[in-house]
């Protein structure tokens, strides 16, 4: 193909030579008409050689691609650019609320503030009082009712807040809430009686709330764990329901017991219900929550470690025949050591698999031991059980001393 007009080409050239020459032959000016012969025959020698180049058509539709993206994020960022303009114009500037002022009541000696629906402040202390994430990770407590306010108080808890609705209850707290106002700078609020409801989390809501600071385990000083305390752990294992946790602590303390650790998947024992049936036994001996099986040893003293006997309640006596273990009378219980773990299941779920391998790691100091129940009572409540376990373990530890 190529020679077939490459021949064509050279064929016109000619035809182009020969009639130059005879417009030469014929005209005056010879030197414009050969001048232009030669630039035609040079253009057609010149095209004669180009070749075709096939298009990749992927290669352009790529090329087109990036150049139209490009143009439309440029058109998009203008636009956006455009909208946050319009609307930082548009924006108001904030409103600035003034504090509540301060009502200074001669008769009480307080000071307080009365918060209303529209004060910011309100807000700021719905969500600490009603965050139990919050709480958890400020280390704070809410506790309701008045018993419970005085006996937070009297055990040195620290009260970061106050709310009350009505003056008369705030009046059967004056003397230790201003020593607290005084010491700690504890701030008080009047809060509307419906506003309150809705912080509480109890049926029946006292009127009087307040926020403290959680104790914590190492925070007793030394005189108030010397005073009388049985070298006896309580283990809570599985104890789902927090008024029968709080029953535990308060037995516990009644004792008292040395500390009582509460395991990973139970209830929390700093929740409303576990310190109303608690009854202040929180605030009066170490108790250390969210306790893993593998770093339980680690709360244990030290120096007792040789010497130390593990106890199961359990009266599910068919589980202990599949375990290959052995059950003794409560009342039977003869050999108690230096340092004394009582392990004690929920009503439902029972003692975990957790606490029997934690008790082999003793050998023949762990023991399981039970109550005698009249035929067709399968066992009592968890509260009721802990106590005659725990008594008759002080009367043993009592004697052998």
């Amino acid at each position: 193909m190529f020679y077939i007009i490459r021949r064509s080409v050279q064929a016109n050239i000619t035809n182009a030579k020969k009639y130059n020459l005879l417009r030469f032959s014929s005209t005056s000016g010879p030197k414009d008409d050969i001048k232009d012969a030669m630039d035609i025959e040079a253009n057609l020698f010149d095209n004669s050689l180009l070749q075709h180049q096939p298009v990749n058509t992927r290669e352009a539709l790529r090329k087109h691609k990036s150049t139209s993206t490009a143009h439309s994020k440029q058109a998009r960022q203008a636009q956006k650019n455009a909208i946050n303009n319009t609307m930082a114009k548009s924006v108001a500037p904030p409103v600035k609320r003034d504090l509540a002022p301060l009502i200074k009541d001669s008769e009480l000696n307080l000071e307080f503030a009365r918060l209303t629906l529209q004060d910011p402040l309100m807000t700021t202390l719905l969500t600490e009082v009603r965050s139990r994430k919050r709480r958890d990770k400020n280390k704070q407590i809410i506790i309701e009712g008045r018993r419970l306010i005085e006996e937070a108080l009297k055990c040195g808890l620290r009260m970061k807040s106050l709310f009350f609705s009505q003056k008369d209850q705030l009046t059967l707290l004056r003397e230790p809430v201003a020593q607290a106002q005084h010491d700690h700078n504890t701030k008080i609020y009047k809060v509307p009686q419906h506003d309150l409801k809705t912080w509480s989390s109890l049926v029946t809501p006292p009127g009087l709330m307040a926020l403290f600071e959680r104790p914590s385990p190492h925070g007793f000083d030394q005189q108030q764990l010397n005073t009388d305390r049985l070298p006896i752990t309580v283990v809570c294992d599985n104890i789902r329901e927090p008024n029968n946790l709080g029953s535990i602590i308060r037995t516990c303390a009644a004792l008292p017991c040395t500390q009582v650790l509460v395991t990973h998947g139970c209830c929390d024992p700093w929740e409303s219900k576990a310190l109303r049936g608690g009854c202040g036994g929180q605030f009066r001996l170490p108790i250390r929550d969210d306790v893993k099986w593998e770093e339980l040893a680690l709360h244990i003293p030290p120096e007792t470690a040789n010497d130390c006997h593990v106890f199961i309640a359990e009266n599910n006596l068919e589980k202990i025949e599949n375990l290959n273990s052995t059950a003794i009378d409560y009342a039977d219980l003869e050999s108690t050591g230096a340092h004394n773990i009582l392990i004690i299941g929920g009503e439902s779920h029972g003692v975990s698999e957790d606490a029997y391998k934690f008790m082999e790691l003793v050998g023949n100091r762990g023991k399981c031991v039970y109550i005698p129940l009249a035929s067709g009572i399968d066992s009592l409540n968890v509260a009721s059980a802990l106590t005659l376990l725990l008594f008759e373990l002080r009367r043993k530890l009592i004697n052998q001393s």
